[in-house]
C-alpha cells in the first residue's frame, strides 16, 4: 500500500492535507474511519478490495498520521477535508464506505457531492435523532476506549468532543438529500437502537437498503471483516456495473 505524503501535494495545500494510504487500481473506493480510530481499522477490507478497486484510506484530522492537523469543529469541516483530498487525487467519482462516526462524514460528502459519490455504505452508523444523544455519548465512550486500547494510530478526540461534533447536525434532512444508492449495515447483536437506526437511515435515503449481518454486534469491524466482505463485494459490483 502506498501513501499520499505531504511531499506529493502542492506546497500551498500541504498544511491542510490529510494523510492517505492508496492501493490497487480500478474504480475508486474511499474509506472513512470513525472517531478515536484511524484508517488502519479498514486494513482487512482495503487489502481485500485493492485487487479490484483503487482503495483510498485517509486518516481524519486529529487522528492517526493526520494528528498534525488541529481537531475539526464540525462534521462538515471533516467532510470538506475528505472532499479536498479527492480533489487533490483527481477523483471524479467514487464509492464511499463510512464506519461509526465516519458514517456521518460519509453522509455529508454524499449529500454535498452527489455527482461524485455513486455508491454509499454506512457501517454501524451513529444515531441521528436528538432524543438519542445521551446513549450515543455512552457508546462513543465505550468505542473510543476500545479503539485506543487496540490501535497505535488512534486519534486525539475524546468522547465529549465526538459527541459534540455529532450533535451539531440533525441528519434526517441531510439523509433525504442523498441520491446515491446506499447500503446500511449493522450486526444482529448490536444494541436495539443501532439496529433501529440502520433501518431508519435506509428508509430516509431515497435509495437505501438495510442489511443485518448475523451473529455479530459492535465488533462487526474489524473483527468480522470476512462477513462484511461477503455483504459488500456483490453490492459494490452491482453498483459498479450501473455506474
Amino acid at each position: 500500500m502506498t501513501a499520499l505524503t505531504l511531499r506529493a501535494i502542492p506546497a500551498a495545500r500541504r498544511a491542510s492535507a490529510l494523510y492517505c494510504a492508496i492501493a490497487g487500481g480500478g474504480f475508486p473506493l474511499l474509506f472513512i474511519h470513525g472517531f478515536g480510530a484511524s484508517g488502519d481499522v479498514f486494513q482487512p477490507l482495503a487489502s481485500k478490495f485493492a485487487s479490484r478497486y483503487q482503495t483510498i484510506v485517509p486518516d481524519l484530522r486529529g487522528h492517526g498520521r493526520s494528528r498534525r492537523l488541529p481537531l475539526a469543529d464540525s462534521i462538515e469541516r471533516m467532510a470538506s477535508d475528505v472532499r479536498d483530498l479527492l480533489d487533490l487525487l483527481g477523483v471524479d467519482r467514487t464509492f464511499v464506505i463510512g464506519h461509526a462516526g465516519g458514517s456521518a462524514i460519509a453522509a455529508h460528502l454524499a449529500a454535498d457531492q452527489s455527482a461524485r459519490v455513486c455508491g454509499l455504505v454506512l457501517i454501524s452508523p451513529p444515531e441521528i435523532g436528538p432524543s438519542a444523544r445521551r446513549s450515543l455519548g455512552a457508546r462513543l465512550r465505550d468505542g473510543l476506549s476500545a479503539a485506543l486500547s487496540r490501535n497505535d494510530h488512534a486519534g486525539n478526540h475524546d468522547a465529549q468532543a465526538c459527541e459534540r461534533l455529532l450533535q451539531k447536525t440533525d441528519y434526517r434532512a441531510l439523509l433525504r438529500s442523498i441520491k446515491a444508492p446506499t447500503l446500511v449495515v449493522a450486526g444482529d447483536h448490536d444494541p436495539a437502537p443501532t439496529l433501529r437506526q440502520a433501518r431508519e437511515i435506509a428508509r430516509a435515503v431515497g435509495n437505501g437498503t438495510p442489511v443485518v449481518v448475523s451473529g455479530v454486534g459492535a465488533s462487526l469491524l474489524p473483527n468480522h471483516a470476512d462477513a462484511l466482505i461477503d455483504v459488500l463485494a456483490p453490492w459494490l459490483e452491482q453498483q459498479e456495473r450501473a455506474a
